[in-house]
C-alpha cells in the first residue's frame, strides 16, 4: 500500500467514524479552567500570559522568511506557507489572549481561526517537503481554506467534527509520510519534537485541575500553552536550520 493510499484511508475512515458518532456540540463546561486568579487586573492572568511562547516563533519565523526571501533561499510555495505559518502563530497568540480574558464561545472562535491556519499550513509543510512540493501551489490556499471552515462550520452548526478532523490530521498524516516517504530536507526532527509536545500539550489540557490541584500555583491549560509553543519553537528552527538534500539540489 503506497502513501497516498493509506492516506486516503485514514481519511475516509475518518470521515464514517465522524459521521457514526453524530454532532459533537461544545461542552460549556469547556470555559470553566481551573486557574481563575487574577493578578494586576488580568483575568485568568497565567492563562492569558502564558500564550506569549506562542507568540515568539511565530515573529522569529517571519523574521526569518524576510531575510531568506531576500537571499531568495525559499520558493515561492514556501514563503507562502511560511508567511501563513508563522502568521497563524500570532493569530492564535492574540485569538487565546482575547479567550481566556472572557472565555466563551464568541471568543473561543478567534481562538481556534488562528489555530486552524497554523494547522493548515502544517498540512501544506508537510505535503510539500514528504509528498510532492510541486502540487502545494494548487493545494495551499484551499487547505487553509478548508481549515478556517471547519471552524466556521462549528460556530453555524455547533458541530465539532469537521474541527476535529482538521485539528488531528498532521498527527495523522506525518507519520504516514516518514514511514513512505523522504524529505528533500536533511532536518525532519522539528517535527518529531512538535508533534511530541502537542501530545504533551493535549494531555495536559485533559488534566488541567488535576495539574493545579497537585502543583497548586500552575494549571494542566497553562502547561499546554507552554509545550504548545515549545512544540512551534522547535517547527521554527527545524526550518531555520534544516538545508536541501544535495540531489534535491541538482
Amino acid at each position: 500500500m503506497s502513501a497516498k493510499q493509506l492516506y486516503l484511508l485514514s481519511l475516509f475512515a475518518s470521515i464514517i467514524i465522524a459521521i457514526a458518532y453524530g454532532p459533537i456540540e461544545q461542552p460549556q463546561s469547556y470555559h470553566n479552567f481551573a486557574d481563575n486568579r487574577e493578578f494586576l487586573s488580568i483575568p485568568n492572568t497565567l492563562d492569558v500570559m502564558s500564550n506569549i511562547v506562542i507568540v515568539f516563533p511565530g515573529i522569529m519565523g517571519l523574521l526569518l522568511v524576510k531575510e531568506r526571501s531576500q537571499k531568495s533561499l525559499l520558493s515561492e510555495d514556501e514563503i507562502s506557507i511560511h508567511i501563513t505559518l508563522f502568521s497563524g502563530m500570532i493569530l492564535t497568540f492574540a485569538g487565546s489572549v482575547w479567550f481566556h480574558l472572557d472565555p466563551n464561545d464568541s471568543t473561543l472562535f478567534w481562538d481556534r481561526l488562528g489555530m486552524s491556519v497554523v494547522i493548515g499550513s502544517c498540512i501544506s509543510l508537510l505535503i510539500h517537503d514528504m509528498w510532492d512540493r510541486n502540487i502545494v501551489a494548487k493545494i495551499h490556499i484551499p487547505i487553509l481554506v478548508l481549515s478556517i471552515l471547519s471552524v466556521v462550520s462549528w460556530t453555524i452548526f455547533d458541530d465539532l467534527r469537521f474541527y476535529f478532523i482538521i485539528k488531528h490530521h498532521p498527527f495523522v498524516l506525518l507519520p504516514i509520510l516518514m514511514y513512505f516517504s523522504q524529505s528533500i530536507y536533511d532536518n525532519v526532527s522539528g517535527y518529531i519534537k512538535g508533534l511530541s509536545m502537542f501530545v504533551l500539550a493535549t494531555i495536559f489540557e485533559f488534566t488541567d485541575l488535576r495539574i493545579f490541584e497537585l502543583t497548586g500555583f500552575i494549571s494542566g491549560h497553562t502547561m499546554k500553552h507552554i509545550f504548545a509553543g515549545i512544540g512551534l519553537w522547535f517547527l521554527m528552527v527545524m526550518i531555520r536550520d534544516r538545508e536541501l538534500r544535495i540531489n534535491e539540489e541538482e
